[in-house]
């Protein structure tokens, strides 16, 4: 499968079929995931593994990210603002120059995030 059903997922919110994807991915070694500029905004993707994937310059504005994992993730100016990051993974995680006004980070896991 490409990232481009990566995408297809998302989309549809399909979150299980996603972290299933990546799973099955990570199992032959690969670990990124290519979704710089992407627009993902308001969608509902509690829970959702994105760690080490590239999310330079996307649009999350809005989006719930509840409890995901973006451990490693590249969200090097994406648009953050008011995303739900409650209780989601961003450890080591790059928002350099990204827009995070009115976004949740209550309860995130934040150590060596790089950019705030």
């Amino acid at each position: 499968m490409t990232n481009k059903q990566a995408l297809k997922f998302l989309k549809k919110g399909d979150v299980e079929g996603f972290n299933h994807w990546v799973k099955q991915r990570r199992k032959i070694g690969k670990k990124s995931i290519d979704l710089n500029d992407k627009d993902l905004s308001g969608l509902d993707l509690e829970g959702i593994d994105l760690r080490d994937a590239h999310l330079n310059g996307s649009n999350l504005r809005g989006t719930n990210l509840k409890n995901a994992n973006l451990e490693n993730a590249r969200l090097r100016q994406a648009d953050l603002q008011k995303a739900s990051f409650r209780g989601a993974d961003l450890s080591n995680a790059n928002l350099k120059n990204a827009k995070y006004k009115g976004a949740d980070f209550k309860k995130a896991k934040m150590k060596g995030v790089k950019g705030m």
